[in-house]
């Protein structure tokens, strides 16, 4: 797959632009207003990969092509078993690319580098970095090797034999000797299917159109070439010219020829030409309406769009055989579709990605966010002709809005802010009235989903439940108030039911929740009852109030004392914690563990460190079977959407 792309001086953008798309996630989408870039990052990619015309900025026409030296460098990051013909050129390239840092890139480059590294870091958490290459590199507008901002001095001295130190970068002449054939191995193993927007549908939809045979896997030549081979037009040719041969002889001095010497006999290409002119030709793609067919140029414009996804993901999952190459672009595939179809459409967009190494979008619509489960979003925006790049990971989506919105000083656009909620709360709304509803538990944090994910496992297929972080308690109230507002309206059709779940702070949340009268609407706070000693569900601004309950208090304790084991050697403080305790009994951990408020400080400090809730949700989560008790608590919910 690409995590990103390096573009310089192509359409919208001036100088370098680093553009992230990826976190290791195959459904990458890239969101902003109009004009901001976001087809011009797919149209890049076309161009590098399928020869398709280059787009410069109207800068290079002024100032000319050596001064800006435009370019299009996408990051790979490829399965190293891929690589088989180059693949010591591409482990020179791809050691460096690791662990390359900001002292070794030139410093105009270094916050273009560093969009690169935060990335890198979050590959290097998630991924085995021994099975893939980490590989920059593409064209320039001579259609010459280009690594971007990796072209150091550094890279040059340990990957060149004969670099000279004084210079700054690898020669052109070097980089083509070098990186030419890499290249030419890494564009070959993926194939880059683009539709864009502007695609007549009608044409779209035709066999004889090359993104059509592109996604079959095949061309109509070589299908037709299965039916009508070589041979059978040279017996055809055969039994002809014998059929001519005969009638001359009966005709005497008379013989039906051609005009010149050499008699023409039917050629594969004309044969093959005339099968698809007259048997494929006509046939156009057709809807089934009832009983009735109805021909794709028939449809509203959405339904027509609707139809090209649809087609995309028929094909990919039923006729063709081999998909994991596959980096699919697609520009604003909601174009011209109500918002109820816009949610089924990224769906389908979602399972197609499933299919790809990779399936890239743009889009207006922000409601698809909360929709799906894993993947990452580009958010561009533009101030003062600069570009500024948000990468939104979907699987804790708010919470990172949150968080980019302070590091990025107001630079993340206030539309994102505006219609993450927005959108969101309309596709709840519209996804739990659907005949098939979607159910949905939202809670505060990602550590949250990762321990729901597992433990909801057995019903979150049959029950299609979305388990959703939204980066706080402020933020669950927020989206309960606005969902209240709505459901109002709607709750005679609502078939689907959505829970909220929040902590007991020491600071409380409290606001009024409806539970007893909207059944498929209910707010829970989970609390810690040292009374029963037992976790509870309680509404919002009910009793018990104290102490405070966070989802690490609530767990099995006998599991979450032997994953804390598995830290001692990351942790010293592990062992004042547990100090006096060999084993726990399968009580919530508030309970089992009985700390004193000293030790339970150090462990709310330990799980504010690092990545510390997130490694440790992982290893507890490994450790889930049947042998082990799971939370009341937690089968309370499942009854609730069961």
């Amino acid at each position: 797959m690409i995590i990103g792309l390096y573009l310089r001086y192509i359409k919208t953008y001036t100088g370098i632009n680093y553009v992230p798309l990826s976190n290791g996630t195959s459904f990458t989408g890239l969101v902003g207003n109009n004009g901001i870039g976001k087809s011009s990052v797919l149209e890049a990619l076309n161009s590098l990969f399928n020869n398709s015309p280059w787009n410069f900025n109207t800068t290079v026409r002024k100032s000319g092509y050596e001064t800006t030296n435009p370019h299009i460098v996408p990051i790979f990051f490829i399965p190293k078993k891929s690589i088989s013909t180059n693949s010591t050129t591409a482990k020179e390239l791809s050691d460096f690319c690791w662990i390359v840092q900001d002292t070794d890139i030139l410093s105009q480059n270094r916050e273009q580098f560093r969009r690169f590294k935060e990335q890198r870091d979050i590959l290097k958490r998630d991924f085995n970095t021994d099975d893939y290459f980490l590989i920059p590199i593409g064209l320039n507008h001579q259609n010459k090797i280009d690594l971007s901002i990796f072209n150091v001095r550094k890279l040059g001295e340990q990957v060149i034999s004969d670099f000279d130190k004084a210079n700054q970068k690898i020669s052109q002449a070097q980089l083509d000797e070098k990186y030419k054939d890499l290249l030419e191995e890494v564009t070959s193993y993926y194939e880059y299917i683009y539709i864009p927007n502007d695609i007549d549908p009608e044409t779209f939809t035709q066999l004889e159109n090359t993104q059509i045979q592109s996604l079959m896997g095949e061309t109509l030549l070589e299908i037709i070439e299965k039916c009508v081979p070589k041979q059978k037009i040279q017996e055809i040719n055969k039994n002809l010219s014998d059929f001519l041969d005969k009638l001359q002889g009966v005709l005497k001095d008379y013989s039906f020829r051609t005009s010149t010497d050499r008699q023409k006999m039917l050629r594969k290409a004309n044969v093959y030409n005339l099968i698809i002119e007259d048997f494929f030709t006509t046939r156009k793609l057709n809807k089934k309406q009832g009983n009735n067919w109805l021909e794709v140029n028939q449809l509203s414009s959405g339904e027509k769009q609707k139809a090209i996804i649809e087609l995309a993901k028929h094909l990919l999952s039923n006729y063709r055989s081999e998909t994991a190459n596959i980096i699919l672009a697609i520009d604003e595939p909601e174009s011209s579709l109500h918002m109820s179809a816009c949610y089924d459409q990224f769906n389908s967009l979602y399972e197609i990605s499933s299919l790809c190494s990779q399936l890239m979008f743009t889009t207006h619509w922000y409601g698809f966010i909360p929709t799906i489960e894993t993947g990452n979003v580009c958010v561009i925006s533009k101030k003062e002709n600069n570009h500024f790049f948000d990468l939104i990971n979907i699987a804790s989506y708010r919470e990172e809005i949150k968080q980019s919105t302070a590091s990025s000083k107001g630079q993340l656009p206030h539309d994102i802010r505006l219609k993450s909620l927005n959108d969101f709360i309309q596709s709840v709304v519209t996804s739990i009235m659907n005949d098939e509803p979607y159910n949905w538990l939202i809670c505060e944090g990602s550590s949250e989903k990762i321990y729901f994910e597992k433990y909801f496992e057995d019903i979150r297929e049959e029950t299609k439940l979305r388990i959703i972080p939204v980066g706080g308690a402020k933020e669950v109230k927020r989206i309960y108030q606005n969902l209240l507002v709505t459901y109002e309206d709607f709750k005679k059709n609502v078939k689907g039911k959505v829970i909220l779940l929040i902590d007991t702070d020491r600071e409380l949340m409290n606001f009024e929740t409806h539970n007893k009268s909207h059944k498929n609407l209910l707010c829970y706070r989970m609390v810690n009852n040292e009374s029963t000693f037992n976790t509870e569900l309680v509404n919002v601004h009910s009793n018990p109030k104290s102490p405070k309950t966070e989802i690490e208090d609530v767990l099995n304790g006998k599991i979450f004392f032997e994953t804390l084991l598995e830290f001692k050697d990351v942790y010293e403080e592990i062992d004042t914690i547990l100090d006096g305790l060999e084993e726990v009994e399968e009580k919530p951990t508030y309970f089992a563990l009985d700390l004193s408020p000293s030790k339970q400080r150090i462990l709310e400090e330990l799980f504010d460190k690092d990545n510390m809730k997130f490694d440790f949700a992982k290893k507890y989560c490994k450790k889930i079977s049947s042998s082990y008790k799971e939370p009341a608590w937690i089968n309370e919910i499942r009854m609730l959407f069961k």
